[in-house]
């Protein structure tokens, strides 16, 4: 069988070999002007895989182009603020009076009819009624004021019924809800207390006092105040789910969880127990307990079928289950019912987006855009949708768009950076540049931008304008390795290996944790035959980050060098054992599976090899590797003397590249063989 290789195929040593720039994601843009604080780059590492009669290098690039979001973990269940406990205080019971006219006022009162029980109560005041009557009828008009949101007038109401009766614990329980309503908290808890104390049998005044604890951040009162309220009412489903609030923002997620339980097991199909499931399926969802957070959020679904937020939480729950369809049809509900919340309609957009429901996702972002034509973060959500569609000139005429309504500003610098890189991947490298530099016309001192201002520089074939964009932003931000291992591996890419090598070791004396350079001059020192500097290399590699995938690439090439450099039955079994556990890392990785038929071969197991070898025609897309396989499985058949079947795996490696001059010979050496054992039968 023929050994000899053509120019760009796998073969003795790394024969294929690109070094390729990072380039930085499209950014997302904020209404309130807040840029991304750091671009992360895209994950775009070179692959070296050393094959066995052959070690070779292969380039896997994926771009993943995505603007910078957060992705929310949950919404609160609808009408809950961040800091909100349950009221539902109760405000008239011990307000009673046999007086007609307080009858009269408390009817209308209760009748809305705010005008005539105004009336009503003033002339109690105004007549020669008892102290105590006079005091709670202060006290209507000043509920009457509170509600209105007259909160002073409210609280003169109170404070002058108190001169008539200071015993009435309800009297002060308003004074405390119009003080807190002021935001008069020291005050409103002296009332509080002042209640607690006259109505030790009235529940509702701890729940407010611990409720004033609570909004004032004193947790450990407030949960001291719903404990006493439990002593009191064990079956409290306010105080429960107000003491699990107050044990929430203390931090001790599970026992707060074990009171909301509580609070839903009592209140059965009310708004408490509505509140308690959505906050029990949010807490789960934030833990990635996703079973559980489904089984809570269908429970608040159940008691609130309306609830446009429940749906959404339920549909983040299902997708991260990876229930596709039920998440699909959870946020078309959510998008129903919440039609005029923009907030929530945004996160179903971007949750459309990350499914890759490109229409309906930007079906979204355009109807909120209508309500606000100049909204530039809704604009850039709309654009990262045409990029990811890859309609390229819709996404730049976006950000376009965005640069027109706020010139000069960090959104239009966001913007011609995206511009940038979109038209960079559009090969219109000139107009790229021009983007990068009015961004930089606007932020002079952004390195980010200098990077990828390199990286069109170097497409455009200006290299020493790579070179010089490149060394600046190293000057700008000289924490940041990007830019020195861009100049590094260009000039590793031309052949200028002494200066390449000189900026690899200045990257790695400054950056020692960073694989990259180590596992580059790896490369190097292999093509230079110094095959114990590439082990080392390697070696460093994996010490670094064991778990990285560039980790488990320099274990596929230790195993390959092991294989190549040593001898005997030892050396072969450490290199199985080495692309062993890169397989454990990434289970059928093509490339793994290549070293491992590879080195099964070596050690004349070729049933083996050649199952091996079948997995990676199965595993990878690239025609390359296919065809290499098939030129292994058909070197098998022809040692086993099976040539028939070898000829087969060499004529479907030429079918996968017929350009392949080494398959083509071996084909011919099969058909030869074959067609020798046909005229020996």
């Amino acid at each position: 069988m023929q050994d000899t290789q053509k120019p760009g195929t796998p073969g003795n040593g790394f024969d294929r070999d690109e070094l390729n720039l990072e380039k930085n994601r499209i950014s997302g843009i904020s209404i309130e002007n807040e840029g991304p604080k750091a671009r992360p780059a895209l994950d775009k590492k070179p692959i070296i895989i050393l094959s066995s009669i052959a070690a070779f290098l292969i380039i896997l690039i994926l771009v993943l182009t995505q603007f910078v979001f957060k992705k929310p973990s949950g919404f609160l269940s609808s009408g809950e603020t961040s800091g909100s406990t349950f009221e539902g205080i109760s405000r008239e019971g011990a307000l009673t009076s046999d007086h007609p006219g307080i009858q009269r006022g408390k009817e209308s009162y209760a009748r809305g009819y705010l005008a005539d029980a105004t009336t009503e109560f003033n002339g109690v005041v105004e007549s020669d009624a008892a102290d105590r009557d006079k005091a709670i009828a202060l006290a209507y008009l000043g509920m009457i004021s509170d509600d209105r949101g007259e909160y002073d007038k409210a609280v003169e109401f109170f404070n002058r019924a108190l001169r008539y009766d200071d015993t009435n614990p309800d009297i002060h329980k308003n004074l405390s809800l119009a003080l807190r309503h002021k935001k008069d908290m020291e005050g409103a808890l002296e009332a509080a207390r002042r209640s607690v104390t006259l109505g030790a049998k009235d529940p509702d005044s701890r729940l407010l006092l611990g409720n004033i604890y609570s909004e004032s951040g004193r947790y450990d009162e407030a949960i001291g105040a719903y404990r006493d309220v439990l002593e009191q009412a064990p079956d409290n489903p306010r105080a429960h789910y107000n003491l699990g609030w107050a044990l929430l923002k203390k931090g001790d997620e599970f026992a707060a969880a074990e009171h909301f339980k509580k609070a839903a097991t009592e209140d059965r199909i009310g708004e408490v127990a509505h509140r308690s499931y959505s906050r029990l399926g949010v807490m789960q969802l934030e833990r990635g307990n996703l079973g559980e957070a489904e089984q809570y959020l269908k429970e608040a679904v159940t008691i609130r079928p309306g609830d446009a937020v429940n749906h959404y939480n339920l549909g983040i729950a299902y997708l991260r289950q990876k229930k596709t369809t039920e998440a699909a049809e959870e946020f078309a509900r959510a998008e129903e019912m919440g039609r005029g919340d923009n907030a929530l309609l945004e996160r179903i957009g971007e949750e459309y987006l990350a499914m890759k429901e490109y229409d309906r996702s930007l079906n979204i972002f355009e109807r909120i855009r209508k309500g606000n034509e100049r909204n530039v973060r809704i604009l850039s959500q709309i654009a990262r949708i045409h990029y990811e569609k890859g309609e390229l000139d819709s996404a730049y005429d976006a950000y376009r768009r965005i640069t027109e309504i706020e010139p000069a500003t960090e959104n239009a610098r966001v913007a011609y950076l995206n511009m940038g890189i979109i038209l960079d991947d559009a090969q219109r490298f000139d107009e790229a540049i021009n983007a990068y530099r009015k961004a930089l016309a606007i932020s002079p001192k952004d390195d980010a931008a200098y990077y990828d201002l390199g990286i069109a520089y170097k497409n455009a074939g200006k290299p020493e304008l790579a070179i010089t964009s490149w060394k600046k932003a190293a000057e700008l931000n000289p924490e940041k390795h990007a830019a020195p291992l861009a100049i590094a591996d260009y000039y590793y890419e031309r052949g200028f290996n002494d200066l390449a090598e000189e900026e690899y070791r200045r990257i790695i004396g400054k950056w020692p944790r960073i694989q990259e350079p180590h596992f580059k001059m790896a490369t190097m020192y292999y093509k230079r035959g110094n095959y114990d500097y590439a082990m080392s290399a390697y070696e460093r590699v994996i010490e670094l980050d064991p778990n990285s995938d560039l980790a488990r690439r320099a274990l596929i090439n230790k195993a390959i060098l092991t294989s190549k450099t040593g001898s005997g039955e030892e050396a072969l079994a450490r290199s199985m054992n080495e692309i062993q556990k890169a397989l454990l890392m990434k289970p059928g990785d093509p490339e793994a599976l290549f070293a491992l038929g590879i080195i099964q071969m070596k050690r004349d197991m070729y049933d083996s090899a050649i199952d091996t070898f079948f997995q990676v025609v199965k595993g990878t897309p690239d025609n390359k590797l296919v065809a290499d396989a098939y030129n292994h499985i058909g070197k098998s058949y022809y040692k086993k003397r099976m040539y028939r079947k070898a000829l087969q795996a060499f004529t479907r490696g030429v079918e996968e590249d017929p350009g392949n001059e080494e398959i083509r010979l071996n084909r011919r050496a099969a058909t030869q063989a074959y067609e020798a054992e046909l005229s020996r039968e």
